[in-house]
């Protein structure tokens, strides 16, 4: 879909909203809902080789919908990270503001559609989307996400915010189509295709199960580049996990291309559930087989976690990283939640080795 047919399309939604029950606009906007947050991060990058870097910043977020008329609802949101301090010049980027949510959506019998600036959350395509997407669940037990995006930011509360930027080398986005099943209430399987024009094109798919208590979760993803010289990708993964006595333990396997690692896969999010790592540099590189494990619990109040794994990549290469962390919600202020990170990457095959701490402050509301 071109800009200016999605365009045309938003204002024609909007304008349907207005006409839907204008008598009500004001109603709608007075009952409307507010929502953010206000964080301040910071982290430290230090290298065995390289220069050390690190940063100190804050972000707020503002978000605002309106109450529902007749099924149409408003919804706008901005993102603010300013930069308080820098070991070197250019470390976190330049402080900047983008409003990173303007959409109309429409809902009605077991069918959404959003038009305009959105967040979406599927396997491949995540982070902010200038797109317009449908979720149907008309069928039973069955949800259907279709969407094309034109443009794409990966905004965050730890970074500098990115400008929305066109999809594809003439900017006509990507479309997708995602299909999950629920088998059972502890299974469920999605399949999904999509399509970013003289990029590349991808199907996949995704199991997710639960046997006595060991939950399992399997992936596969193949890329098909429409660029002649780049080798098509593919990655798979399995991911065990067992909870016993409040201990949560995990373990998994991923494995990419020999050739084309993963393709452009990862073209359309900024993260993505195959690394299971801070950092993971090379988990989704070209020849990367990546193993790792993980433990988690709760002791008083406090959430704390581990994980372990290396990753071997283009035959001759090894990576190991160790992630701590540790998260509290206070008790004495409401929906205050404070969170810290150690990892440290052992890249031995290169002497990059490095460690890294992350603490982050985040008040809800």
């Amino acid at each position: 879909m071109k800009k200016l047919t999605m365009s045309l399309m938003a204002s024609t939604v909007l304008a349907g909203a207005l006409y839907a029950e204008s008598s009500s606009l004001s109603e709608a906007f007075e009952k409307g809902k507010a929502s953010g947050e206000i964080s301040v991060y910071t982290q430290s990058k230090n290298m065995k080789t390289s220069a050390d870097s690190g940063y100190t910043m804050n972000s707020t977020s503002l978000n605002y919908s309106t109450d529902s008329i007749k099924g149409f609802t408003a919804n706008l949101g901005f993102m603010n990270n300013h930069k308080i301090s820098e070991k070197v010049i250019g470390d976190m980027g330049v402080s900047a503001s983008e409003m990173n949510v303007a959409n109309v959506s429409y809902a009605i019998d077991g069918v959404a559609v959003t038009v305009g600036r959105q967040a979406i959350d599927l396997e491949w395509i995540a982070d902010y989307h200038e797109a317009i997407t449908a979720v149907v669940t008309t069928i039973p037990n069955t949800t259907i996400v279709l969407g094309h995006t034109d443009k794409f930011t990966a905004n965050a509360s730890d970074g500098a915010v990115s400008k929305f930027a066109d999809i594809g080398p003439k900017g006509d986005g990507a479309s997708v189509a995602d299909v999950t099943y629920k088998i059972s209430d502890d299974m469920s399987v999605n399949a999904y295709y999509m399509d970013a024009k003289d990029v590349f094109s991808a199907v996949g798919g995704k199991f997710e199960g639960s046997f006595s208590g060991l939950g399992v979760t399997a992936k596969y993803a193949k890329s098909s580049e429409d660029n002649a010289s780049k080798e098509d990708g593919n990655v798979m993964s399995l991911a065990l996990g067992y909870d016993v006595s409040g201990i949560s333990l995990g373990a998994g396997y991923v494995k990419t291309d020999k050739d084309g690692g993963i393709g452009n896969l990862a073209t359309l999010n900024s993260l993505n559930s195959n690394n299971p790592f801070e950092f993971g540099d090379n988990v989704l590189g070209t020849d990367a087989k990546t193993v790792y494990g993980s433990v988690g619990t709760n002791v008083a109040g406090f959430d704390l976690g581990a994980t372990y794994g290396t990753t071997d990549y283009e035959s001759t290469k090894t990576d190991k990283e160790l992630d701590i962390y540790a998260s509290w919600e206070c008790k004495f202020v409401k929906n205050l939640n404070v969170s810290v990170l150690y990892a440290d990457v052992n890249a031995d095959a290169t002497g990059e080795d490095y460690s890294f701490y992350e603490a982050q402050l985040v008040y809800s509301f």
